[in-house]
């Protein structure tokens, strides 16, 4: 019998430490060629274990930021610098007051006067304010990164801006300062009305960009998708050349015990993470939907593992039907009780329309709190238990002396024995309670919501009772599966996995999106049954907007009950009369 969780003694620092290296000599920009140096280096490497390799080439917008630069009182603030689906602007830049709005929210950038103005903000540059500043109409937007400058991405679209989205792309400066600027120009602000000039040059286009699929055995069968991307800021070791190795490690370990897997794994190694929102892995979800959807039983993800002071595995990312596995791997391999957090968006999760179960994104976090802690919060799901991926995350300095060893062969085998699991257990090892169970309770929090719904005439009332009762019977059913994986034999256990599966393939889309099975969300956050809110508080629409809500979400109780109904039928099948 497969025991993945003694393979994990065959993880090897030195290996990992070794592809980091190679993978972290180059600067690894989108559609580079030193990118492509290290794609052509994984794949060798990959060849070498006797994986299959596979390199699509597909075109996708690509932003790199060339340069930033901010004036004040024509004195030149320095550092500064500009971020992807930043506008560029004429070589004589743009004008205009600047004035204090907190955190870039849409109310604080509204209460200051934003409008035709340059905005200074606290926190990390990121999508939500760079929409909320082009709504307000801002010139520009300057962030206060923290004591050292983050390079991010701005634009909410995840993947290509489709016709339809090509409106939402920011019309704002993007711009970064760190804290010591910011604190000085805040009190030149102080004192009276500052006029500031900002530049930006961002090469924004079309290009081909690589994304590297190596199967161990997926022909003819289930395989579980094992992903992270190869871009990177900067020379980028930990983010994302330790998390490439802990990938090609896997592989090796897996490799050696391939006459044991019940499943395969497709490793796929992506471009356009960093420099076309996730441009990459959702290209592979939409070109490649059908066989995700049929033979692909869950998705982890990896991002930024092994750092020095990386010493928390209480806070991954798992989806409720992945936490079990996930938890007691990490309990039994660390001494760490893993909390459940609800995954955020961002991260490559591209998959959320096709159903797909997904565990972890990044792994390890530091130890204690940092600058990085707050505004890192939105990156690893809306909180982090710790400080974060450090203060050298998206900077000149994630170099390789920010990797630790004895870290990365720790999350390494962290992965192993997670993938491991995935590919060897008889019956898959996802527990479709969990969903059904945050549903419920997602439930309590969403129908109050509702409470003061015009009208109370049997055809305008919104009722949950027919949604919690499908529910109600859904879960006595996944306690009956549950109950049957624990003693099922070999014979039926392909069966059973398959029912399993197909139940949180219905599940996750009504709980994790509202663009549904085809669409992409905006890289954005997005609540669990976030359909069935209304989209703002009732008191606060018009009744124009109250009414036209209450058939909106009628048509969204459709698709979650279509849901839930879909993994009753899934399971139904395996439940003995």
């Amino acid at each position: 019998m497969a025991d993945p969780a003694a393979w994990i003694d065959a993880v090897s620092a030195d290996q990992a430490m070794t592809h980091t290296r190679e993978i972290a000599q180059w600067v690894r920009l989108s559609g580079s060629e030193d990118e492509r140096k290290a794609f052509d280096y994984i794949s060798g490497v990959l060849e070498g274990f006797g994986l299959r390799t596979t390199l699509h080439l597909p075109t996708c917008l690509v932003s790199l930021p060339i340069s930033g630069s901010l004036e004040v009182d024509g004195q030149q603030i320095e550092p500064c610098i500009t971020h992807s689906f930043s506008v560029s602007t004429p070589s004589s830049g743009l004008a205009g007051e600047i004035v204090y709005a907190g955190r870039g929210s849409a109310q604080e950038l509204a209460a200051a006067g934003v409008a035709g103005k340059i905005a200074l903000t606290d926190g990390l540059a990121n999508p939500g304010k760079a929409k909320a500043a082009s709504e307000a109409g801002a010139i520009a937007v300057v962030s206060i990164s923290g004591e050292h400058i983050h390079e991010m991405i701005v634009s909410p679209i995840w993947g290509v801006p489709t016709p339809d989205k090509l409106h939402l792309v920011p019309s704002v400066v993007m711009l970064s300062i760190d804290t010591a600027a910011g604190e000085a120009l805040k009190k030149r602000l102080a004192e009276g009305p500052a006029r500031a000039r900002v530049r930006a040059e961002v090469e924004t286009s079309w290009k081909p960009i690589p994304q590297l699929v190596a199967d161990l055995d997926v022909d003819g069968r289930d395989y579980v998708l094992f992903s992270g991307h190869v871009d990177s800021w900067h020379y980028g070791a930990m983010d994302n050349g330790s998390a490439n190795a802990t990938m090609i490690e896997t592989a090796r370990v897996l490799a050696q015990h391939r006459d044991e897997l019940r499943r395969g794994v497709r490793f796929a190694f992506w471009s356009g993470h960093s420099h076309a929102r996730y441009a990459g892995s959702t290209w592979f979800a939409d070109q490649y939907w059908f066989d995700l959807r049929e033979r692909c039983v869950a998705h982890v993800n990896v991002d930024s593992t092994g750092a020095v002071g990386a010493t928390l595995l209480t806070g991954a990312n798992t989806m409720a039907e992945a936490y079990p596995l996930a938890r007691e791997v990490i309990g039994k391999q660390v001494d760490q009780q893993l909390e459940y957090r609800r995954f955020g968006r961002a991260g490559d999760q591209s998959f959320w329309g096709i159903g797909l179960s997904s565990f972890f994104m990044s792994l390890s976090e530091q130890g204690s709190e940092n600058e990085m802690t707050a505004d890192q919060a939105f990156l690893l799901g809306g909180r982090t238990a710790g400080g974060g991926l450090g203060w050298f995350w998206h900077t000149t300095e994630d170099t390789i002396d920010k990797i630790d060893p004895q870290h990365l062969e720790r999350d390494i085998r962290v992965y192993v024995e997670t993938v491991g699991r995935l590919v060897t257990d008889a019956v898959v090892p996802l527990d479709v309670r969990g969903p059904i169970d945050e549903m419920l309770r997602v439930l309590d929090d969403v129908e109050p919501l509702w409470s003061d719904q015009p009208g109370q005439a049997e055809d305008d009332r919104i009722d949950f009772a027919p949604l919690r009762d499908e529910l109600q019977r859904l879960r006595e059913l996944a306690d009956k599966v549950t109950e049957r994986a624990a003693q099922v034999s070999d014979d039926e256990a392909p069966l059973l996995s398959a029912a399993i599966v197909a139940a949180c393939k219905a599940l996750v889309p009504v709980n994790y999106t509202l663009a549904g099975e085809f669409g992409h969300d905006l890289a954005l956050d997005v609540p669990a049954l976030a359909g069935l809110r209304p989209h703002k508080p009732l008191v606060a629409m018009s009744d124009d907007e109250l009414w036209g809500a209450t058939h909106a979400v009628r048509r969204q109780m459709n698709r979650v009950r279509a849901g839930v109904r879909s993994a009753t039928n899934a399971l139904d099948r395996v439940v003995p009369g």
